[in-house]
């Protein structure tokens, strides 16, 4: 009686270690999203920073601030395993705007400078970059670094002064991070810090004007 339970629980052992290696065989293997390819989205936010102006003194720095957004492309490549390399360029409609001088509440009257009888007035009408970006990959999660160049249209001016008034195409750079999420194969969601330096207007009258400001922005791509 005593081999015959002992054979009758070697038989269960062995068919529960084969049942059990059945289910191990059958569990799906987690797969790693690939990173790699090129893709196109958009992006909203808000910048916010400041401007100056200058002739042999600089005036007091004010504020400039404003809702962004726009249109974004890219590509990334992913290697060894996790690191992705890629290409971004986006171009933004900006209200990134503010004023030193009369009429500005809490700010100096700028008449010691010249900001006078009008205030002294910054707009960044819209803004561009093109940049490198590095990053490390998580799975479905990107963390990234990007840098490289901007430009966009600067308007400045000293309001009720003829002449000094000016838009220009403006160049910089600019330089950030972010995180990048992957909701399936094609669609992924980022935020972003950026902060864009696009370098000084120059005026007719010896006088240019700085804008620089930073952008925190929310993204959605769609990779191909």
């Amino acid at each position: 009686m005593k081999s015959v339970l002992l054979a009758v629980a070697a038989l269960v052992a062995l068919s529960g270690g084969a049942f059990a290696a059945d289910v191990v065989t059958e569990l799906p293997v987690a797969a790693s999203y690939n990173w790699s390819g090129a893709y196109l989205g958009a992006q909203a936010g808000y910048g916010w920073g400041d401007s100056k102006f200058h002739d042999s003194v600089d005036s007091n720095p004010f504020d400039i601030r404003g809702l962004v957004g726009g249109v974004t492309a890219g590509y990334n490549y992913q290697f060894q395993p996790s690191w992705v390399v890629g290409a971004e360029a986006d171009v933004s409609y900006s209200a990134v705007k503010g004023s030193f001088g009369p009429g500005n509440i809490g700010q100096p009257d700028g008449s010691s400078w010249g900001c006078f009888p009008g205030a002294c007035d910054t707009k960044v009408h819209w803004y561009g970059t093109a940049r490198a970006r590095v990053g490390y990959a998580i799975d479905n999660l990107l963390i990234y670094g990007t840098g490289g160049l901007a430009f966009g249209q600067v308007e400045s001016q000293i309001e009720n002064i003829p002449g000094w008034y000016v838009k220009h195409t403006n160049v910089g750079w600019a330089a950030g991070a972010g995180a990048e999420y992957a909701l399936d194969a094609h669609w992924t969601t980022k935020i972003e810090y950026m902060h864009i330096d696009l370098g000084w207007t120059n005026h007719p009258e010896a006088i240019k004007a700085s804008a620089k400001f930073d952008a925190v922005r929310i993204g959605l791509n769609y990779k191909f």
